[in-house]
């Protein structure tokens, strides 16, 4: 999983207003919330972070048969032509996932 960054306007809860911030997320996830305003930076606890994306790789995992069986449903076709590069490159997305929370 990239950082990637975007802005918004949020209501800081230091300034008390509406201004500019910046969102840093980790994959999905948000890492932190900085006010462009007064510099308020909101973190988010990396042991919580890991927390959270392993009960969502939990329920990814729980899913994946149902999932599956609804791809092949859709179209047999493509499911069959994409499935050996993706048993091939999964666990290296997986590892690559969680290599990048670690980061820092």
């Amino acid at each position: 999983m990239d950082k990637e960054e975007i802005t918004t306007v949020l209501r800081c809860l230091s300034c008390q207003r509406e201004t500019e911030h910046r969102l840093i997320y980790q994959g999905e996830m948000v890492k932190s919330i900085i006010c462009q305003e007064c510099g308020l930076e909101i973190s988010f606890d990396k042991d919580r972070l890991l927390a959270l994306y392993g009960e969502d790789l939990v329920k990814r995992v729980l899913t994946k048969p149902r999932r599956i069986t609804e791809e092949y449903k859709e179209d047999l076709v493509k499911f069959f032509s994409s499935i050996p590069f993706r048993i091939i490159t999964k666990p290296y997305r997986i590892l690559k996932e969680i290599d990048s929370l670690r980061d820092d």
